[in-house]
């Protein structure tokens, strides 16, 4: 994890920390499904050769199976607060064409294995508060960190993302039905809209890269279910 990923880490251990403490504290320990948009991105590349040949390269990205924790501290009336951490496994699939070929066929296609896990931390509106059931809306900044072959310039090259780490925006609904005063069952239905900035390709640079790099932002759907148990 880079300094910027160690600096949110810090602040939201020191943010949470004393609602924590509080009243109303709530663990949940999710497991679920995360389904990733059918293509991460489709750019078109140049050699360092003169004249230059084009290469057309597109990518997809599939996840499955997730698992994680969240912890919901009341702040006030129907506010709370909610900090959480996620991690899936991730396979990319990046498709070439022929040399100097971009309008014609893929025709070689490479499969590599990864993982994203993302922490958030933002606030939520607790719609319904009855005594057995609570139901939440949450939009929360989030933080994605990238792992593994299928990021990484020695497996991928230049579809490798320029970074290890991206922002993005959470939004779900949660609904927690309380079996008993401590323990219960979580139900989250969640859209994660975020987007990766590829490595620059060194043929582009004449070309403003930036419009190269950034794959468009991507809607990612999450769905979970897990045990919620009670602090206080």
């Amino acid at each position: 994890m880079n300094g910027r990923a160690a600096a949110f880490a810090v602040v939201v251990s020191l943010l949470v920390s004393a609602p924590l403490a509080a009243q109303r504290a709530e663990i949940v320990v999710l497991a679920g499904r995360v389904v990733s948009p059918g293509e991460e991105f489709d750019r078109v590349t140049s050699s360092q050769l003169s004249p230059p040949t084009y290469t057309r390269e597109r990518g997809r990205r599939e996840s499955g199976s997730a698992f994680g924790v969240a912890a919901t501290f009341a702040i006030r009336g129907h506010l709370f607060g909610e900090i959480g951490l996620l991690h899936h496994g991730v396979e990319r699939h990046i498709s070439s064409t022929g040399a100097g070929d971009p309008t014609g066929p893929f025709v070689v296609t490479t499969t590599t294995d990864g993982s994203i896990s993302s922490v958030w931390m933002g606030p939520s509106y607790r719609m319904v508060d009855r005594e057995r059931l609570a139901i939440s809306a949450l939009v929360a900044p989030a933080l994605f960190v990238m792992r593994g072959d299928a990021y990484s310039t020695n497996a991928v090259d230049f579809n490798a993302p320029l970074k290890s780490t991206e922002f993005g925006l959470l939004m779900g609904i949660r609904a927690r039905y309380w079996a008993t005063n401590r323990i219960g069952v979580h139900v989250s239905v969640e859209d994660a809209l975020w987007a990766l900035q590829l490595s620059p390709h060194p043929g582009d640079s004449p070309f403003r890269p930036e419009n190269y790099t950034r794959t468009p932002p991507r809607h990612e759907f999450r769905l979970h279910l897990g045990a919620a148990f009670k602090l206080r």
